[in-house]
């Protein structure tokens, strides 16, 4: 034994806290969560489809303000495609372990899903662009390692660096990443700056007001865990938002199936029963402007035109003036019932008048061939061959124009307005121009040939059509009718 008397500390001794192996639990759910909602979109019919993301709970200012609040919450897990999703989803994994061994799982999952609902929250308030993306809040889960990394570097990972010198290198690469982000937003049609904005400064205000806890110990005092009580906030906020879309989800498959119902009793001429479906998908959830959209076009139909203008007004209205198919149809209404004036300004301020860039004019294309489909739809056959070419005039390299311009002189049920030498020229223009990669333009060129007794050859294209679609019955009913009148 020693003679040497043994010392004991005074004061309070601190000492980094013994390593353990850590998982970083939260950023693995969440990673699990991207894939498993993005694998949702795609069974609902594509991750790409805006429809399909709006009944899903996409970001979109509109509908949020009309008490859809779930889509503060559910656009952070939805993506757009497959890069999206492991862009995304890469990065995540990348920054998310460093903030949440910091801070622990609770207040890490709070920093995250409040950075998200920060971001959807500007992006709807500031844009009427539909966006999803979990970017929002992976910018917060940036902008809080800054704040972290620059006041607390004190319990920050050793990585973060020690020396002043160091922690502004790291403000300085940061800086200058989100900076390249928010510049490429600016430049790529598609990126939500504003959402990324709102996450990133959600992420700064958080880590500002919620400090990451303690991570040291004093000798001779009882370790004790940080708490991580605040897992209960994010997760009730996410589960309450998702049981919410749920229910929402729910109601629009059966809306759209009375939708279509009724459509298809207006096709057989019973139009008590389509309205019944109509009226029926309305009570579902009056604040959903497509049953007022389906009611303004039956009403149309039948002559109703006060009544037509007043559901589309309604639909207008719910979503705040930004549905260009409800404010054309209005302007068709009031051109039907014989108010031209009105109808012109309706026209108008949908398209636009005299766009100088190239860009305007095909834009200004895209809404007259739009009307265009309108009026055919009311078999206005005069009026939507002269809005199609008034397309074409606009921009002469419009497929979308030729097809449908193509598809009314090859089938019109008004013979004065069938051409079938001419819907051969459309029909083939917009092949040539989609290099026969669009089913149903294929189609449209068979129908072409079809409609100039070119039976052998429209079989022949028909096949093609199917080559691209072989599921499509549409197509496969239309190569029977080929092969019968061939076969003759």
């Amino acid at each position: 034994m020693s003679d040497q008397p043994i010392s004991f500390p005074y004061g309070p001794q601190y000492h980094d806290a013994p390593p353990r192996r850590y998982w970083p639990v939260v950023t693995i759910i969440l990673l699990a969560l991207n894939f498993i909602i993005f694998g949702l979109e795609i069974w609902a019919g594509g991750a790409t489809n805006t429809n399909v993301l709006l009944d899903l709970g996409a970001a979109y200012g509109p509908y949020m303000r009309r008490g859809e609040y779930w889509r503060l919450v559910m656009p952070i897990f939805l993506h757009g495609g497959w890069w999206h999703v492991l862009g995304n989803n890469y990065t995540l994994f990348v920054l998310g372990p460093i903030l949440e061994r910091v801070y622990g799982y609770g207040r890490y999952a709070l920093i995250y899903i409040a950075s998200g609902i920060a971001s959807s929250a500007l992006s709807m308030t500031v844009s009427k662009n539909v966006a999803v993306g979990a970017s929002g809040a992976i910018f917060g889960v940036a902008g809080a390692i800054l704040v972290t990394g620059y006041f607390h570097h004190e319990i920050a990972p050793l990585l973060w660096g020690r020396s002043v010198r160091r922690r502004m290198r790291m403000l300085i690469v940061l800086i200058f990443l989100i900076l390249l982000t928010f510049a490429y937003g600016l430049s790529v049609h598609g990126i939500d700056n504003w959402g990324h904005l709102g996450g990133l400064a959600g992420g700064v205000l958080l880590a500002f007001v919620i400090p990451p806890p303690r991570q040291t110990f004093v000798y001779g005092e009882a370790v004790e865990p940080p708490s991580q009580a605040l897992i209960v906030v994010p997760l009730a906020i996410v589960a309450l938002a998702m049981a919410a879309e749920a229910s929402h989800y729910r109601t629009m498959q059966r809306m759209k199936g009375l939708l279509v119902e009724g459509a298809r009793y207006e096709i057989s001429h019973d139009n008590d029963r389509a309205l019944q479906s109509y009226q029926q998908a309305l009570r579902l959830d009056p604040r959903q402007e497509q049953p007022h959209e389906a009611m303004g076009t039956y009403y149309l139909r039948r002559k109703k035109y006060d009544e037509a203008i007043g559901e589309f007004r309604e639909a207008i209205r719910l979503t705040e003036g930004d549905d260009d198919d409800a404010r054309l149809d209005l302007g068709l209404a009031y051109q039907l019932k014989g108010d031209p004036q009105k109808a012109q300004q309706v026209f108008e301020a949908v398209l636009g008048r005299n766009p100088k860039s190239a860009e305007g004019r095909r834009m200004l294309a895209v809404s007259e061939t739009q009307l265009a489909d309108h009026y055919a739809e009311q078999k206005l056959y005069a009026d939507a061959i002269k809005a199609y070419q008034q397309a074409l005039r606009m921009a002469p390299d419009f497929s979308v124009a030729h097809n449908n311009l193509a598809w009314l002189y090859a089938t019109c049920d008004d013979p004065h307005f069938r051409d079938p030498k001419a819907a051969l020229q459309h029909a083939q223009r917009a092949v040539d121009l989609t290099e026969w990669k669009e089913g149903g333009f294929i189609d449209t060129l068979a129908e072409a040939h079809y409609a100039n007794r070119d039976y052998q050859q429209a079989v022949e294209i028909q096949k093609k059509a199917l080559a691209l679609e072989p599921d499509n019955k549409e197509l496969q009913e239309h190569l029977v009718r080929y092969r019968q009148a061939a076969e003759k």
